[in-house]
């Protein structure tokens, strides 16, 4: 399955201006390197990365409400997700309630190494923020985000950022990006906390144990390296893979050399943010 990334968010604005949403665009990540140096008593681990956001995004709507609902794709029945997580730890915060209608138009793939669930939390954060005018600066929505998931606080900045610690050290950094990078991910899902306890277990790095427990990891690796991209790896705990490239007709030539992969393949772009307001709140409530 071959998609595009084509961003078209002025196609939905003036029906949400109408009705007072905040429009959000959640981006996923890539991870340029990636290190575990280390596990703490608590389990976390300390680590060491350089990540990039790029377009392939989800898309959050907001609005303030009387009483919190979840609607959309993926939005679990209970308060197990980082979308309710991140409500929560914001009202904890911030000593009140925050109710928000949130609804998710899903888009990035589910346990791919990709940070979707951690884009959403920043995106819920950061709306949530201004929709009631709390004022947290970023640097205090980081602090309140690494409580929600060890990714957030990256989202929060986006962009190119050397990430360090557990996720909570973030530092924006300046480089030259490919301009495009084709991302391939097998249709394998691979859960972060399976991948860290196997990394303890046997010291393996992700990418050895994403491609023993995926054979597709290893093909599409060194598929992307017959070209001696300007980048490749695998981005978090996989399965996805990416290439970076400097023109369009180099991509086009990698991803039609992917037809027969079982999973899905993204051409997509650097970003310079992690999280993109497309609408602000334009509506006035009494809530």
């Amino acid at each position: 399955m071959l998609n595009f990334v084509t961003l078209q968010p002025s196609l939905l604005l003036g029906f949400i201006d109408k009705i007072g949403m905040m429009f959000i665009q959640a981006n996923a990540k890539i991870n340029l390197s990636f290190a575990i140096l280390g596990k703490l008593p608590n389990g976390y681990h300390r680590i060491e990365s350089i990540t990039q956001s790029i377009d392939l995004a989800d898309f959050l709507f907001f609005e303030k409400a009387k009483k919190t609902q979840l609607t959309g794709s993926y939005i679990c029945a209970d308060t197990d997700n980082l979308i309710s997580k991140a409500q929560k730890v914001l009202e904890e915060e911030s000593g009140r309630k925050l109710p928000c209608h949130i609804h998710l138009q899903k888009v990035i793939p589910i346990s791919a190494g990709l940070g979707g669930g951690s884009a959403d939390a920043a995106a819920t954060l950061i709306a949530i923020n201004e929709i009631y005018k709390l004022n947290f600066p970023k640097n205090k929505l980081a602090e309140i985000g690494v409580k929600v998931g060890a990714d957030v606080p990256f989202f929060i900045f986006g962009g190119t950022c050397k990430v360090g610690g557990v996720g909570e050290e973030v530092v924006p950094i300046k480089r030259k990006s490919p301009k495009f990078y084709v991302i391939a991910r097998p249709h394998k899902r691979l859960e972060t906390k399976m991948m860290y306890g196997l990394n303890d277990k046997t010291g393996k790095n992700f990418l050895k144990l994403a491609g023993e427990i995926c054979p597709s990891v290893k093909k599409v690796y060194n598929f992307f390296k017959k070209f001696r991209p300007k980048e490749l790896g695998l981005s978090g705990s996989g399965p996805s893979l990416f290439c970076g490239v400097k023109s369009y007709e180099l991509a086009k030539k990698i991803i039609k050399g992917l037809n027969d992969l079982d999973g899905d393949v993204f051409l997509c772009r650097p970003q310079k943010e992690g999280i993109k307001i497309l609408s602000p709140v334009t509506h006035k409530s009494s809530h």
